[in-house]
């Protein structure tokens, strides 16, 4: 993935009318819309990159399916833009046509993406590509397989909750990495099938594996079924914090250690850390998760270690 320059974010307030400039210390801009659906347009619209490129479009709804869907925009340089089951909200329409993409990828199956959206898509003229499966592991492993050319890193989250998958696919798609879903103390069939040395249909084999949060959320039991599957000289890295919030600090400072740009978006909601992930590597910054009202301390603590530079706030992650 090509990393940009932070610079363009310093006139986002002007571009957008969406931000403050508050602090000399660091420049705050809100990205933000009246609801999840227009929060996402307005991040696409905070992207420097080319406004042709393929979109990503997954359910606003739930998480399950969304999961994989940051990462690979987040490699693809694009952008995840929501829509509802049955239904793609009018702020979403906006944003494709201005954005006139390539393609539209579907990430979900029809329970989570309806058929009735897929054919308004078609008859406004995107070209349309559904990459799903029969549920949110096989869904993770098809984004997988089709969307990422043979890489040689895989990250790993627990597919049970949402927070270390999405503060993670900055970092992943910034590798050209895909993120799978795991169980606590299991792999999932579709899993193990796809890193299997028999698999003969668009087999992953990478040879690092990032894993995402603790023990609780991916147990070494996982990572010794991925062994016994023939990784045993692969490179096995755990990256992980007391809770969410020093998780995705600790996944920033290790993949963006560098930067004083921060992207960041509620910890304890998916669909501003969905959209919010892609525009993080697009900016070759973190994505931090914060509280809706407060900054806990993890985050704090790693803004602070950061000093100066922009702060792009996403959706209800307000200045505090």
């Amino acid at each position: 993935m090509r990393h940009r320059p932070a610079l363009p974010v310093l006139a986002l307030t002007a571009a957008l009318a969406l931000g403050t400039a508050a602090p000399a210390q660091a420049a705050d801009v809100v990205i933000s819309g009246p609801d999840r659906y227009a929060t996402a347009a307005a991040v696409s619209r905070a992207f420097v990159g080319d406004r042709y490129a393929p979109v990503y479009l997954a359910t606003g709804e739930d998480f399950p399916d969304a999961l994989a869907a940051s990462a690979a925009a987040a490699a693809d340089g694009s952008r995840v833009l929501l829509t509802g089951r049955d239904e793609v909200p009018r702020a979403t329409l906006d944003e494709l046509a201005n954005l006139d993409p390539t393609a539209v990828y579907l990430v979900g199956g029809t329970s989570s993406v309806g058929t009735a959206v897929e054919a308004e898509l078609q008859r406004l003229g995107h070209a349309v590509v559904r990459v799903d499966g029969p549920d949110r592991y096989a869904t993770a492993v098809r984004v997988a397989r089709t969307l990422f050319d043979d890489p040689g890193t895989v990250f790993l989250a627990t597919g049970e909750n949402y927070p270390d998958a999405l503060a993670g696919a900055a970092a992943a798609g910034s590798l050209g990495a895909p993120v799978l879903l795991v169980g606590r103390d299991s792999l999932p069939g579709a899993v193990r099938s796809a890193l299997s040395a028999q698999e003969t249909n668009l087999p992953l084999r990478p040879s690092r594996f990032v894993v995402l949060g603790g023990q609780d959320a991916v147990s070494g039991a996982v990572l010794d079924e991925i062994r016994a599957l023939g990784y045993g000289d692969a490179v096995f890295e755990r990256i992980a914090g007391a809770d969410r919030y020093a998780t995705a600090a600790e996944v920033g400072r290790r993949f963006f250690p560098g930067t004083g740009t921060a992207v960041l978006a509620v910890g304890s909601g998916f669909a501003d850390a969905l959209a919010a992930g892609p525009l993080a590597a697009d900016l070759a910054a973190p994505l931090l998760l914060t509280g809706a009202g407060t900054t806990p301390a993890a985050t704090r603590a790693e803004l602070d270690r950061r000093g100066a530079g922009d702060r792009l706030h996403v959706g209800a992650a307000r200045p505090s």
